[in-house]
């Protein structure tokens, strides 16, 4: 390939980037001598009918980008059509990708994501003013200029090939399920919204190195973006309330473009902080009381002449040792599993309660793995081990049809109110219908069951939760699992929960 030349002009160099949509290649424009981008885009189709539809999409949504003049937004010269192959020839972008930025020097602070997220917001005003979807925005589509300040959203092509009710080509998943938006998953209309859930979740990463839905599995991943509350970064600080209204379920939830900019200016571009002058020294009368605590307090203060409000209640609620917000979930931690409750809005690590020895069970069942989320239990031999965080910890079968999960938080607010509002945002998944959702009891705690099915590509799957609360903490045994496989997959399940100890 490397020295090919493309409608007698753009002569290929060398592969610079590789995707399941195609191959992306430097060239040399030889007409204009200039360096481009030359993307090589499949357009296979499940039969020649839908090949020559999707070329068509290609062709018309690729012309349309061209037709976008903006610094943000990577500028498309030429489109090609040799009946095989499409051709699309773009502007060279000289920098590095988000997702390589994030490879090389880890995840970035609130004020760098920030700037990030507007020159984004810049591109999908324009994107979207001109009727076109990117609808594959993550850390590999964002393209930084070698000064880092010009941010480039680039790679149109699954704009250009998808519709609405069709996720997969030729049996390949298209797109990154990491970052589509639970609308685009579940096959249910698309707009501008969906490219928004997109944003958040690539703003997530720059502040985590990691999507809030990355799984290890293609299925674990698709079912968390359905079903579960995103992980927010614990450094996402001033960004945090903007990025859970991005993830919300429901578009319609999601604040618009204008929004967004709003809350990202003031922290890519925070006011200077005013320099503090010390205050004079004043020297008392002898014959005078000196001030009192408070009166000292007030007096350093109007010297100062710039404390915020903000400061003044900070440094009140410090004197006051105010009570926690209450604010969080209750069984999730900083995430939760299929259908559980929200996570906790500052993802705090709060220290577990102290439990006395005495109290603690004589013996654990044979086998039995002590967690360091305050249980122990039995899992199954041969099952792959992935520990999430330090209170919840996910088993996946070897042939990948049933997951068990253990977790473990702090108990807060009444369960089943918790777990109804869980049931309600779970309707945005395709074909999920709930079983029963009920209060019961777990060896004599409250506890609640939730039990449904749902759909992930194509493939029908059975869910089983279980939460219930003891001492103070709320607990959870999950599972999901292939309806085909049932009868062995609830034999699992109850082995496990009959093993699962409080520790």
């Amino acid at each position: 390939m490397p020295g090919l030349l493309v409608a007698e002009r753009y002569r290929l160099a060398e592969c610079i980037g590789q995707g399941g949509m195609g191959r992306v290649w430097r060239a040399a424009d030889e007409i204009l001598d200039r360096e481009v981008a030359v993307k090589e885009m499949r357009i296979d189709g499940l039969d020649a009918e839908d090949a020559r539809t999707r070329r068509e999409r290609a062709l018309r949504e690729a012309r349309a980008s061209a037709r976008i003049d903006h610094p943000n937004v990577v500028r498309v010269y030429d489109v090609v059509d040799e009946g095989d192959r499409l051709w699309i020839v773009m502007e060279l972008i000289a920098g590095r990708s988000l997702d390589r930025i994030m490879t090389e020097q880890g995840p970035l602070g609130p004020r760098e994501t920030a700037r990030i997220g507007l020159g984004l917001v810049a591109a999908l005003r324009e994107v979207h003013a001109r009727g076109v979807l990117h609808r594959d925005i993550k850390p590999g589509n964002v393209l930084a200029g070698p000064d880092g300040r010009r941010i480039v959203l680039t790679d149109f092509g699954i704009a250009a090939i998808q519709d609405a009710k069709a996720l997969t080509m030729v049996g390949m998943l298209v797109g990154s399920p990491d970052y589509m938006a639970p609308e685009r998953v579940s096959g249910r209309p698309q707009g501008p919204p969906s490219d928004l859930w997109s944003l958040g979740a690539t703003l997530c990463a720059a502040l985590a190195g990691h999507s809030p839905f990355a799984r290890d599995t293609t299925l674990a991943t698709l079912h968390a973006v359905l079903y579960e509350a995103p992980r927010l970064p614990a450094a996402a600080g001033p960004l945090y309330d903007l990025l859970a209204a991005l993830l919300a379920k429901d578009p319609a939830a999601r604040p618009d473009l204008e929004t967004v900019e709003s809350a990202l200016r003031p922290v890519a571009h925070p006011p200077p902080t005013p320099t503090l002058e010390p205050a004079p020294v004043l020297i008392r009368p002898p014959d005078r009381e000196p001030p009192k605590p408070r009166a000292r307090l007030q007096a350093a203060l109007a010297a100062a002449g710039v404390l915020t409000a903000a400061a003044v209640t900070a440094l009140v609620l410090t004197a006051t040792g105010a009570p926690d917000d209450g604010t969080g979930d209750g069984t999730g931690g900083t995430d939760r599993a299929a259908g559980s409750p929200p996570a906790t809005p500052h993802s705090r690590s709060t220290p577990r309660p102290t439990v006395d020895a005495a109290s603690r069970p004589p013996g654990l069942p044979p086998g039995a793995r002590r967690e360091a989320g305050g249980f122990a239990w039995t899992p199954p031999e041969g099952w792959r081990r992935d520990v999430k965080t330090a209170a919840e910890i996910h088993y996946t079968a070897p042939d990948g049809t049933q997951e068990l999960v253990a977790k473990s938080a702090l108990a807060r607010g009444d369960l089943m109110d918790t777990w109804r509002t869980s049931e309600r945002n779970a309707h945005q998944g395709r074909d999920y219908r709930k079983i029963r959702l009920e209060e019961t009891e777990f060896r004599g705690h409250p506890a609640v069951v939730w039990e449904y099915t749902f759909t992930l590509d194509g493939v029908h799957w059975h869910a089983r939760l279980l939460g219930f609360t003891a001492r103070g903490t709320s607990y959870q045994i999950n599972t999901w699992y292939r309806p085909h496989s049932e009868a062995e997959a609830l034999r699992v399940y109850e082995d496990v929960k009959r093993g699962f100890t409080v520790l």
